[in-house]
């Protein structure tokens, strides 16, 4: 568990600290709000693209390997952005590159975590995983006033490359079940994936992390619009994340506990995070505060139960299935800041909490459909078993 929440950290500390950075290296590098959420948008798109074939690579040789070169990826990218990022396409490059390293990591580490945890603790496990991302906008919070406001923004960036070189060479030897590693043929077949919940899901899981990413962008832009100090605002960032790694670690314990209706969960914790996404339209200054912390816990706390919830429906293709599913929570992150960076440039930052809102009413509402089309392919397996028999 320490490995996977230092290893998801280290490969999302890139994105989360140019979300947290942005006042101050929009100031230097001269960009737009909208031009932020294309920075965003183009390290998501970037993951997107490999996510799926990563997790396929990792059901085969195990998860160990690529995480340890997904680190040293993560750990270049950062000292990139650190020493080299003194224009806006170099920084667009360096994400991109970053991005890409994200993408191979997340179903390698989703692998690695159930094949070394017992099913009985694997909710807890996964939410511990994925309690590497408000980790890492915890630790870009922190940055703001406690680095970028001292001795500037490139540092940040340089202290995160020093995490992610560390985390490189702190990964323990293979120890997952990869078909490689265990003896079976290559060419062996795998159990199928049903389209129709899988795709619903990844839908889903695309409209939610649309939302959650945009928060986790903008939240401090907006802080500071609404008259919050630059260090306060970080600060607002760190505390909204210690909330949601809380919410993800309470939410995979209890997970392991309940032992099913996980997505239905999942559905009213979007449904609360809407409540919050509408808070920050009002526009009033102290519903910042309250709307930032039920964002973080129950709109982005999620996650964890979310990875836990596909794992346990689809037994042998853990790999292929979270990878596909994190492939739409890429694409989500893909539009969700590049609409909001785009809505805050053209109409306001009402406008776009309003649209992020409805966005996590229909990831809800998804979820609930997901779960039916799941449900619904169970019980036509059931009766093609018995006719079979």
């Amino acid at each position: 568990m320490a490995v996977s929440i230092t290893s998801t950290t280290s490969t999302t500390l890139p994105v989360f600290l140019t979300g947290a950075l942005a006042v101050q290296v929009r100031g230097t590098l001269h960009f737009s709000v909208s031009a932020l959420g294309v920075l965003v948008a183009c390290f998501f798109a970037a993951a997107s693209l490999v996510s799926i074939a990563s997790g396929s690579v990792a059901e085969r040789f195990g998860g160990e390997i690529i995480m340890r070169i997904c680190a040293v990826l993560a750990g270049l990218s950062l000292l990139g952005l650190a020493t080299i990022a003194h224009s806006y396409l170099t920084m667009l490059v360096l994400l991109v590159v970053a991005g890409v390293t994200n993408g191979a990591n997340q179903p390698a580490v989703n692998l690695f975590v159930i094949d070394a945890v017992p099913p009985g603790r694997r909710g807890f496990a996964l939410g511990v995983k994925q309690a590497a991302i408000p980790v890492a906008t915890l630790l870009a919070g922190l940055a703001v006033p406690a680095v970028a406001l001292t001795i500037g923004w490139h540092w940040a960036y340089g202290f995160a490359a020093v995490i992610a070189f560390i985390v490189a060479v702190s990964i323990p030897p293979g120890r997952s079940r990869g078909i490689a590693k265990s003896g079976k043929s290559l060419t062996a077949p795998r159990p199928k994936i049903a389209i129709a919940p899988i795709v619903t899901l990844t839908a889903a899981m695309a409209f939610g992390a649309g939302a959650a990413n945009a928060l986790g962008a903008f939240l401090v832009e907006n802080a500071v619009h609404s008259h919050w100090s630059p260090g306060n605002a970080g600060l607002l960032a760190a505390l909204g994340s210690a909330s949601g790694l809380l919410s993800r670690l309470i939410g995979g314990y209890m997970a392991d506990k309940r032992g099913g209706r996980h997505l239905p969960v999942i559905a009213a914790m979007m449904g609360l995070g809407a409540i919050g996404y509408a808070s920050f339209a009002l526009g009033f200054s102290w519903l910042i505060l309250p709307a930032t912390v039920i964002c973080y816990a129950a709109g982005w706390g999620w996650n964890g139960v979310f990875n836990f919830a596909i794992i346990v429906n689809h037994p042998g293709a853990e790999g292929r299935a979270t990878g596909t599913t994190q492939s739409g929570a890429y694409i989500g992150s893909v539009i969700g800041p590049l609409t909001f960076g785009y809505v805050v440039d053209h109409f306001s930052f009402s406008a776009a909490w309003s649209m992020t809102s409805v966005e996590a009413v229909i990831a809800a509402a998804g979820m609930l459909y997901g779960r039916h089309l799941l449900m619904k392919n169970r019980r036509k397996s059931e009766t093609e078993i018995v006719i079979a028999g």
